[in-house]
């Protein structure tokens, strides 16, 4: 297989500066194509693409300077490496090339053998960056089939999966007898498939995040009347642990903040189920909802195991796996407090944890208020 030969454009006025380097590298493998001017050198480098660039500092017209902060500004030829070759000891030009996007600099008169180790160590740089860029490229295309291919199951699943649970759902409700064998394997499919659902769910919600294209819409919502009809709708979970909910807040007070209705919803959801998740039997769940400043803040208080140092760095992390396990066989795969911060975050808002090993833990949200 033939081996490309590496191209030089050297800028220059100086004919004898052309002409020792001219000869020196061609003796040394390289294709040289010359301009003596930098108009000439923006015009050969955008057609002949060369590898590297020599270019000179002081020209007529437009100089090394202006010439390399027009080879950056086109997006043609931007990616080329250019060595500057100057008379100059000033620190400060040489800190200005470097400014300009200049990889390097070489003193004139010139040391063939630095000039030609310089030359050799960008031409290296250049490829591994090329290399990397394509394989970043490769990469790229590989995560958007990826999604295309997640997409199409979650949402071919979807209906399947809705349409056996609905089925399930009947089985229960037309066979209430708690010990008949309908109503035990009915329960199990519902159980089995609401976990694939909620997993199906939590893939179309990251593809979402992750693909930063839906743009959350906002109104004024009352975070009290959301909160009151989730805890009386989660009581009934909560009492299978022998749980109890507490909701505390102010009677006279508003608590109007300025969210997504559906999102901020699925936030509270999802702290709240994750506070009964991990709560053993027997305790209480504790929701604050307070008004500050700029903001109204949420605080899902649990008498669980707490968190580990190690568990708080990862918390918010996709696919997190945590020392505390759900006190109820419950299923959990990592991804709610991924999303859930995700989703606090494009409405403006903050969330964090307060928690110590063995003494539970308080989840913090806070949402702008809607007065802001």
């Amino acid at each position: 297989m033939e081996i490309k030969q590496d191209t030089l454009l050297i800028i220059d006025d100086k004919p004898e500066n052309i002409s020792v380097l001219f000869h020196f590298l061609v003796n040394h493998g390289f294709k040289i194509l010359i301009a003596e001017n930098g108009e000439d050198g923006l015009m050969n480098a955008e057609e002949e693409q060369p590898d590297l660039i020599l270019l000179d500092v002081m020209m007529p017209e437009i100089d090394g300077f202006e010439t390399c902060m027009r080879l950056k500004q086109n997006p043609k030829t931007q990616n080329i490496p250019v060595i500057f070759m100057t008379a100059l000891s000033e620190t400060v030009e040489k800190v200005k090339a470097f400014e300009l996007g200049a990889v390097d600099y070489v003193t004139k008169p010139f040391q063939q053998e630095e000039v030609l180790a310089r030359i050799k160590t960008h031409l290296v740089l250049r490829k591994l960056q090329q290399e990397l860029e394509a394989k970043n490229e490769d990469l790229i295309k590989l995560n958007q089939e990826k999604n295309e291919f997640l997409d199409i199951v979650a949402h071919d699943l979807r209906n399947p999966l809705s349409a056996i649970y609905t089925a399930a759902d009947f089985l229960k409700k037309k066979n209430p007898d708690a010990g008949s064998n309908i109503n035990e394997m009915a329960g199990y499919i519902l159980d089995a498939s609401k976990q694939i659902l909620n997993l199906i769910e939590n893939f179309l919600n990251i593809k979402m995040i992750e693909s930063g294209k839906e743009e959350i819409e906002r109104e004024v919502v009352d975070i009290k009347m959301i909160l009151q009809w989730m805890i009386s709708h989660y009581a009934v979970n909560a009492q299978k642990k022998n749980i109890t909910l507490h909701f505390h807040f102010e009677d006279k007070q508003q608590y109007l903040v300025w969210v997504n209705e559906s999102r901020m919803t699925q936030v509270l959801e999802n702290l709240i189920s994750n506070a009964i998740k991990y709560s053993p039997h027997g305790k209480q769940v504790n929701i604050w909802l307070s008004k500050r400043q700029c903001c109204i803040r949420c605080e899902v208080e649990d008498q669980g195991p707490g968190l580990s140092e190690s568990d708080k760095k990862q918390l918010f992390g996709k696919f997190a796996r945590l020392s505390a396990r759900p006190t109820g066989q419950e299923s959990s795969v990592g991804l709610g407090l991924f999303i859930v911060k995700k989703l606090v975050e494009m409405m403006n808002g903050k969330i964090w944890c307060e928690s110590e090993l063995g003494h539970g833990a308080t989840f913090i949200v806070e949402f702008p208020l809607a007065e802001q």
